[in-house]
C-alpha cells in the first residue's frame, strides 16, 4: 500500500470536513442499534474509530498501509487497529455485530473488493449487519458532483483511477453484493447522491 506513503499526514486534513456528515451518520447508526463489537475494514487513518471512541464507542481496524496506521495510533482517541489484508483476516467467524468499509471497494480489482465483502460476510455473527460507503452513479447524480468524483479518482492515481473505472462499469456495489446473503436495512445518500451507505443485515 505504498500509494499512501506520500498521503496519509494529509489525508484527514483534506478529507474530514467532505466526509464529516457520513462519518456523523455513521457514529449515529452504531449509537442507534447499539453493536458491541465493531470492525472497520481497510481502516485508513482511524478517523472514524476515533470518532467513535470520542463517543465511549470501541471497535478494531485492520488496513494494510503501514503510513495510514501510524496516523490511526496518534492522537487523543487512538484507533486500534491491525496490518491485516482485508481479504484474509484473522478473525474468528462471527467475531463482530458489524463490519463496515468506507470508500475502499471501489480502488481494489474486482476479484479483490469481492473477497473482502466474503471475508467481513465471515467475520460478522449471523443477524449481524455490514455497513458500507462507497460511490453510486446512476441518473440522480448530479453532474457537479459525476465530474468532481472523476477528478478525484484520476488524481488518485492510473492503477486506482483504472480500478475505479471498473467498478462503476460493472455496475457498483449492486454488482458486488449480487447472491450475497444481505438485505438491505437502511439507505442513505450524499454529495448530489455520488455517495452511498448501506446498512445490510447477515441472514440468520
Amino acid at each position: 500500500m505504498q500509494e499512501y506513503r506520500y498521503t496519509a499526514a494529509i489525508y484527514d486534513p483534506l478529507l474530514s470536513s467532505a466526509l464529516r456528515p457520513i462519518r456523523n451518520r455513521i457514529t449515529s447508526l452504531i449509537k442507534r442499534y447499539g453493536y458491541r463489537s465493531v470492525l472497520d475494514v481497510c481502516c485508513g487513518t482511524g478517523e472514524q474509530l476515533k470518532l467513535l471512541k470520542a463517543q465511549g464507542i470501541d471497535g478494531k481496524g485492520v488496513d494494510l498501509s503501514e503510513a495510514m496506521l501510524k496516523v490511526a495510533g496518534r492522537g487523543e482517541h487512538r484507533a486500534d487497529c491491525d496490518r491485516q489484508d482485508a481479504s484474509k483476516m484473522a478473525f474468528a467467524d462471527g467475531a463482530f455485530d458489524l463490519a463496515m468499509t468506507t470508500f475502499a471497494l471501489h480502488e481494489k480489482s474486482g476479484d479483490t473488493a469481492r473477497a473482502i465483502i466474503e471475508e467481513m460476510l465471515r467475520v460478522t455473527a449471523k443477524g449481524g449487519d455490514i455497513l458500507i460507503v462507497d460511490y453510486e452513479l446512476d441518473e440522480n447524480t448530479s453532474p457537479f458532483y459525476r465530474r468532481l468524483v472523476y477528478l478525484i479518482e484520476r488524481i488518485a492515481g492510473a492503477e486506482h483511477y483504472r480500478n475505479f473505472r471498473a467498478y462503476i462499469e460493472a455496475g457498483g456495489l449492486p454488482a458486488l453484493l449480487r447472491g450475497t446473503p444481505l438485505t438491505e436495512k437502511k439507505r442513505y445518500y450524499f454529495a448530489g447522491h455520488s455517495v452511498v451507505l448501506l446498512l445490510l443485515r447477515k441472514k440468520g
